[in-house]
Formats: structure tokens, sequence, C-alpha cells
């Protein structure tokens, strides 16, 4: 009896497991999945400080707190999407738009030096042509272009500048397969983070070509449409808080309203001082005629009352006697060191 009841119950919960993996109801979470990350497509926001300038222009009123948390989630939903396409500049643009423009009845790269083809057939040309050839191909035409866009020489492999396009070339190529084949909300983690890795790589090499030669990293820049910015001190960084980021861009409102405030009173200060000036030298001059006026209203009376005569002789000091006195105390009381006494030898007898 008690056998046929344990079997029983193993059955039951057998059957209980079952429908609880294939039961699509029961698979799913109560509440929906939330993605925090979002779409962006304004290239405005490729801007390291994109929201902060624009919590900066918000207006003081008592929505003020609401609106700084609603930017702070539009901040942290575009945060992905800028991080992996911002320096790049893709944001905004066509995906064809990403890499060079091939044009795909040039021969592959590996065929491309190989003068028996420049009189061969168009059927021969077509076969090796990066048309017919595989993605790898293409993703080797797209780096040779963006490669030859910076290198120094053509046998150049090693240098700053030719690892910087071969790292772009790379970026953008995966950038191009991510979007392609990005038919989820889920993204392909085993391709961003490799892109992710790439960029952080990429902004290191950045970094030591900024600081060895600033004209080929300008150069870079503008050749590879890429931009580089300089990473925040520590102490400049911000906690990733909705309540740290809205605190701290409050402080800087307050201190730009301040700094505003202090310009325009120095601006009133300055277009005042000229006809300030005016009024204090007419003010000094009324002052210095009354304190004229005093002076000789006093001495009259004084002159008829007999208190201050004019010619009042000058008390001087016994100067020679003074002198005189210390003379004589120096020579009383002053003790010359042992060193400067002239030593007296004794004569033998």
């Amino acid at each position: 009896m008690h056998a046929s009841s344990h079997t029983v119950v193993i059955k039951s919960l057998s059957s209980f497991r079952r429908n609880l993996h294939l039961c699509a109801l029961l698979s799913r979470a109560r509440r929906p999945f939330f993605n925090k990350h979002k779409k962006v497509t304004d290239p405005a926001r490729q801007d390291p400080l994109y929201f902060e300038k624009l919590a900066s222009t918000l207006p003081l009123d008592e929505y003020y707190i609401d609106a700084l948390g609603k930017l702070y989630a539009e901040k942290i939903g575009s945060e992905r999407e800028v991080m992996m396409k911002g320096e790049d500049r893709l944001i905004g643009k066509q995906p064809e738009q990403w890499l060079p423009a091939i044009d795909k009845s040039n021969p592959r790269i590996a065929y491309a030096h190989i003068d028996a083809l420049t009189a061969a057939p168009e059927s021969v040309k077509r076969i090796f042509s990066i048309e017919y050839g595989t993605r790898r191909d293409l993703t080797d035409a797209w780096k040779d272009v963006l490669i030859g866009q910076v290198k120094k020489h053509e046998l150049d492999s090693e240098s700053l500048e030719m690892r910087i396009g071969w790292l772009t070339s790379l970026i953008r190529h995966w950038s191009l397969l991510v979007d392609e084949i990005n038919n989820k909300p889920r993204k392909p983690t085993w391709l961003t983070h490799r892109i992710f890795l790439m960029i952080n790589f990429r902004r290191k090499l950045l970094r030591k070509l900024r600081e060895t030669d600033s004209d080929a990293f300008e150069k870079v820049l503008s050749e590879l449409k890429i931009a580089y910015y300089v990473p925040k001190l520590p102490e400049e960084m911000i906690e990733k808080r909705r309540k740290a980021w809205a605190e701290a861009q409050l402080k800087l409102r307050v201190d730009k309203e301040k700094e505003d405030r202090l310009r325009e009173l120095h601006e009133r200060f300055i277009a005042d001082r000229e006809k300030s000036e005016k009024e204090i030298d007419e003010e000094l001059t009324k002052l210095e005629e009354e304190e004229k006026k005093l002076e000789s209203r006093l001495k009259e009376l004084d002159e008829l009352q007999g208190r201050m005569p004019a010619n009042i002789p000058k008390y001087q000091p016994s100067l020679i006697d003074c002198i005189s006195e210390r003379t004589i105390h120096s020579i009383l009381f002053y003790h010359p060191k042992s060193s400067a006494v002239p030593r007296k030898h004794s004569l033998s007898i």
C-alpha cells in the first residue's frame, strides 16, 4: 500500500514538472521584462556632456527635480548605444554610411597586384572580384581603405596610426553585424563584448598617440571621423545614482546662477563707476573747503583768547648729553671677548 502511494506521488510530481517546463504561461515571469536601454537616433547625444548641458537649461520651478529625474532616465537609457557608437559618430547615420563605399567589381585584396587580371576577360575578373568573394574579402577591402587613410607609408604595419585604423574598421564592421542580426531585444553579447574591448583598446592607443605626436593624432581623428574624449578625474566622477546626479546638477546650477548674478553686478558697477567717481570727487572738494573754513575759524578764536600763539618754540632734546652719557657707559661697562684681547707674551728671564 505504501509503495503504490509513493509511485502515485512521483508520477504526479513528474507530470507537474513537465507542465511547468512546457507551459508557456508558467515559464514567463509575473511581470514583463523592462529594458532600460533605448534606441538613440539623435546625433547630439554623442556629446558626453549632452544631458548636463540640457539640465543647465531647465527652468527653476517646482518641477525642476522631476525634470532632472526624467533626464537621468533618458541618460541611462542611451548610455549603451552612445558607448558603442558615439566615438565613431554612427548615431543618426544609415548603416550603409558606417563604412567606406567599396566597388565590388574590383579584384579582391589577395589578387589586386596580379598583372594578368588587367588583360583578363570580364568573366575571369568577376570570378576574382569582391562581389563573388566571401564576407572576409569585403571586410579586408574596408580595412585596406581605412588603414590607407592614416598609415605612414606602404609598408607600415606597426605604427599607432595603422593599428587605430585597423581597430576602427573592425569596430564598424562588427557594429554592422550587430545591426544585421539584432532581431530581438537581447543583443548578441558574444559580439558586443568584443566591440567594447576593441573600443577601449583604441582609446588607449589614441591616448598614446596624443601624448607622442599631436599632429598625427589630429590627422587620425579627421581622416577616420572619430572622436576622443579625455576621461574625467576620479574626483570629478559622479555616482551612477539618480539622486547623486540630480544633486550634482543642482549644485552646478546654483554655482552658475551665482556667477551670473555676480557678473551682472560687476557690469553694473563698471557702468556706474564714472558717475560715482564724479560724485565722490565733488563731495571730497566740499569737505576740504569746509575743513579749511573750520581751521581758519579755530585760529581766529585762539588768537582772540590768547591760547595758541603763532610762534611756539619747538622742543629739542639734549642730543649731545645723551651721546656723551652712552659713550661713558660703553667705556665703563663694555667687556670685550677673550678672542679679541691680544695675548701678552711672557719674557723668560
